[in-house]
């Protein structure tokens, strides 16, 4: 019913289910998602999230709920599976038998929701748009239904493309992130990929469904190789000649289920035999390295974020510092260490540039990056979206990464608040700064 329905939502927003005697029977319409189910089994299905509980409650009847009960549920390990909300009861007989035993709960309260949980351990599925945010939701036994789907279906489209590497499962990554910068697409990628390689499969990328992201070209523009080589070494062209294939359907991982991948590959690394960067942005780096880092050892690096931190304030995210506070933060740290004669600032904002530039003069170094200056509630992303003249997204890429390398390699680090960028200059330097300053203003409600 749900996938016979998607044309012809797309076509009138909504649609019509019947039953076999021609009456009405719901009305569906979409809801947005980061998950888009495939209804392909080749693979099977992956029960291991769900199999450590023994009681779950679905909420609301709808496309992955129902897909749950049809699919993936029947060979569940779990004891009581308890549907809420009126709307599942018209479905319920359509519904497949379960080895677990089955409650329906039109309006669930708490003391009904105890009594049914007493004794197990026990998960809630609600509908929701996994984003940046604390474990809570996790803590108190709460999951949407975008991470449900894509743990279980995750390896569920298998193909057989070729003869070559018979012994070896392949995994290819893509997913939905088209806002996000480049380093926090790094990171989730490299999540899922330590979590299918703890499984077993050797982890390949191939980064398209992100679709809009600035850093493409066009719409079927891989993300990946225009940056980073394949972390086992194994090359798309040679995957897809091979025996054993398996592709994710695209989803996104935000922070819960990107923290329980994590916890789940535990001590599982990815190789880079090749290294994490192509040859093209490494010879972009050197270039760079050179002419706008000359003396690391003598340099304060500061990553001052403008733009998206500055001018939206996004949910759950980082406050930055104004560049009035790293200003005088600047200063102190610079007097406490004389062996620091430079200042060496990645940032995006071009605002940014011309106020340091005025107080550091020549002390102050920038790479030769384009800068933005974004409007109130602006991001990034759709500033790039919104320009007339599109910049090649590789260059957009290169000179992130180029920022962030070279903040990687100075002696000291000064930062305005957490980011991505951040993350990834501290991984890069391996701990070896000699002072560390990091401003912690909160979190925007």
């Amino acid at each position: 019913m749900f996938l016979a329905s998607i044309n012809i939502i797309v076509k009138y927003g909504y649609a019509v289910a019947d039953d076999l005697n021609g009456n009405h029977v719901c009305a569906l319409s979409y809801m947005g998602s980061t998950y888009n189910h495939r209804y392909v089994y080749s693979g099977g299905a992956d029960l291991s999230f769900i199999n450590q509980y023994d009681c779950i409650f679905l909420y609301d009847c709808n496309e992955f709920s129902v897909e749950l009960c049809q699919s993936a549920l029947k060979l569940w390990s779990g004891k009581r599976l308890v549907l809420v909300g009126e709307n599942w009861e018209g479905l319920i007989p359509m519904l497949p038998e379960l080895q677990a035993e089955c409650w329906y709960e039109p309006i669930l309260t708490d003391e009904r929701f105890k009594e049914l949980s007493y004794g197990m351990k026990s998960l809630r599925v609600i509908f929701g748009m996994p984003h940046a945010e604390p474990m809570d939701r996790y803590n108190e036994g709460i999951m949407y239904y975008d991470e449900i789907m894509s743990f279980i279906f995750m390896f569920a489209d298998y193909r057989q493309l070729g003869e070559l590497n018979p012994d070896k499962n392949f995994l290819v990554i893509d997913g939905y992130y088209d806002n996000l910068g480049l380093f926090v697409i790094q990171s989730k990628v490299e999540t899922v990929a330590r979590y299918a390689k703890s499984k077993g499969f050797i982890p390949v990328i191939n980064l398209k469904m992100a679709g809009t992201s600035f850093y493409q070209n066009n719409s079927d523009d891989d993300i990946w190789s225009k940056f980073y080589e394949q972390p086992e070494g194994y090359t798309l062209d040679e995957v897809y000649k091979s025996k054993n294939v398996y592709f994710v359907t695209p989803f996104y991982n935000g922070s819960v289920q990107s923290t329980l991948m994590g916890r789940m590959a535990g001590n599982t690394q990815l190789s880079w035999v090749n290294g994490v960067y192509n040859t093209r942005v490494k010879q972009y780096i050197h270039e760079r390295l050179e002419k706008y880092l000359p003396a690391p050892s003598k340099t304060l690096g500061v990553l001052a974020r403008g733009t998206d931190y500055v001018n939206t304030h996004l949910h759950n995210h980082p406050i930055h510092a104004s560049k009035e506070m790293l200003s005088e933060k600047i200063d102190e740290m610079l007097n406490n260490d004389k062996t620091l004669e430079y200042i060496y600032i990645a940032t995006e904002d071009a605002g940014y540039c011309e106020y340091f530039k005025g107080i550091y003069k020549d002390k102050v170094s920038f790479t030769d990056q384009e800068r933005f200056q974004t409007k109130e509630n602006e991001l990034l992303a759709d500033y790039h979206r919104n320009e007339k003249i599109k910049r090649d997204g590789f260059f957009l890429g290169a000179e992130y990464i180029a920022s962030i390398y070279l903040l990687a390699h100075c002696k000291s680090l000064l930062a305005s608040g957490g980011c991505g960028g951040l993350d990834e200059a501290r991984k890069e330097n391996g701990g070896k700064y000699k002072d560390v300053y990091v401003f912690n203003l909160g979190v925007n409600e």
